[in-house]
């Protein structure tokens, strides 16, 4: 199976630690969902991130990654839904969903990089 998706970040988490070293793209991921959630005002925007994060929290076992497409299928449609919600929020929450986006479009390329968008 291959490694958990990971590169060199300097990273500071909601707790306001900063790491240096190797930190998994979903884990950046979510952390950007909580970010975005956690400075949101629209009370749907912020019930939907938290809904992204619970099922980030359950894309995070290796047990989760062994279906290249479904896993594919997955994370695309997070990514969809972190582009919708991009489109109604502004500032420091759209940036955050677009590091989400980012890093779990970079995620889904290294864990499946054969899979194909079935939206063809």
């Amino acid at each position: 199976m291959p490694a958990i998706s990971t590169y060199w970040h300097p990273h500071v988490f909601p707790s306001g630690l900063l790491t240096v070293g190797m930190v998994s793209r979903l884990a950046i991921a979510r952390d950007a969902v909580q970010t975005a959630s956690q400075h949101t005002d629209d009370e749907t925007v912020h019930e939907q991130l938290q809904s992204i994060d619970r099922a980030l929290d359950g894309l995070s076992g290796e047990a989760t990654l062994d279906d290249a497409r479904q896993e594919g299928d997955r994370l695309e449609q997070l990514e969809h839904q972190l582009v919708k919600l991009g489109d109604r929020t502004d500032g420091l929450v759209t940036q955050q969903l677009s590091v989400a986006r980012d890093n779990l479009d970079r995620f889904r390329q290294e864990r499946a990089p054969d899979w194909e968008s079935g939206s063809d």
